[in-house]
């Protein structure tokens, strides 16, 4: 099963793994084991072969999704370990929204290069329904993982983020520092409204293509997070990758594990800023019932979608 991505993707892979080979020969010794390219080539010659003739993305198209605080970069980092580990060298993100998914060659635009490892940051019902039909009308297969969060959860958090300053181009966050909780969160449960919305009917349709993790899973303990990590390996690769890229694969992504490695990973460094302070969350929490009874009502309904009742 080809699809019409694979020869120029094919290429392009011979191409960069030709030149990471000239240059980890000019490498000293002591940095060879941090250079991305030369691990991945480790992990490939390992196994067996220089390099792989196909990958899982040759026959299937890969999505992961996200929403705004229901624990984006945490998914994005993890997934980016996945794919650089099993050697991928192109990805795409969709709307310019977030980082991709892999080191290599990113800052591409899906509508425009529809790689087939693919970020989207704002992953819709159509969105889903779209990747879908596309991957079958090219003879794949779609497979994807999307993370929630509930909904109460995300309101909060959004307010401490946008709260601190952490995004001052970001429009959802005009006013906010300003604002104490009484005031900043029933607003903010205001502009978070859509992204609400969006990630309940995406989680709708869902099944069985895109994989559905939950934030308050991944993060709630080391054991938590390593099962998270099986069972995202698993529905998307499965047999078609190694033994031991899969060992590599979960030595790797442990530094993003918020419990195990907080001074490594990029999912919780204090430069991103992603990460709330949890008596900043407790107030927010506090002043949720404040939001007024209607929209309040649009929440609860949307977390008995999700699950969350």
């Amino acid at each position: 099963m080809q699809l019409a991505w694979k020869q120029p993707l094919l290429l392009m892979q011979l191409l960069v793994l030709t030149a990471a080979t000239e240059e980890c020969e000019k490498e000293p010794a002591e940095a060879a084991g941090s250079s991305l390219l030369q691990k991945q080539l480790l992990v490939h010659e390992t196994a067996g072969a220089a390099f792989r003739v196909t990958h899982p993305w040759d026959k299937h198209i890969f999505v992961v999704g996200t929403h705004h605080k229901a624990g984006s970069q945490l998914l994005r980092n993890i997934m980016a370990h996945f794919f650089d580990i099993l050697g991928a060298t192109v990805s795409c993100q969709y709307d310019g929204h977030g980082d991709s998914v892999t080191s290599l060659n990113r800052e591409n635009e899906c509508t425009l290069f529809p790689a087939p490892i693919r970020f989207h940051n704002h992953i819709s019902k159509d969105a889903i329904l779209q990747m879908k039909k596309e991957a079958k009308d090219m003879k794949g297969d779609l497979r994807g993982v999307m993370i929630v969060r509930d909904p109460l959860e995300m309101v909060a958090s959004s307010y401490c983020y946008h709260h601190r300053g952490a995004e001052p181009h970001n429009p959802m966050q005009k006013g906010i520092p300003e604002m104490g909780p009484e005031e900043g969160v029933p607003e903010m449960a205001k502009r978070m409204l859509h992204v609400i919305r969006d990630m309940a009917e995406a989680y709708e349709v869902s099944a069985p293509h895109v994989l559905v993790v939950r934030y308050e899973h991944v993060t709630h303990s080391p054991e938590h997070f390593d099962a998270s990590v099986e069972k995202i390996m698993e529905f998307l690769f499965g047999d078609e990758i190694t033994e031991l890229q899969k060992s590599e694969i979960r030595r790797a992504v442990r530094v993003e594990d918020l419990h195990r490695a907080s001074d490594l990973g990029i999912s919780a460094e204090n430069r991103f800023n992603h990460t709330n302070d949890e008596a900043d969350m407790e107030a927010a929490r506090a002043a949720l019932p404040l939001t007024p009874a209607d929209l309040y009502a649009e929440y609860v309904k949307y977390r008995e979608v999700l699950g969350y009742s």
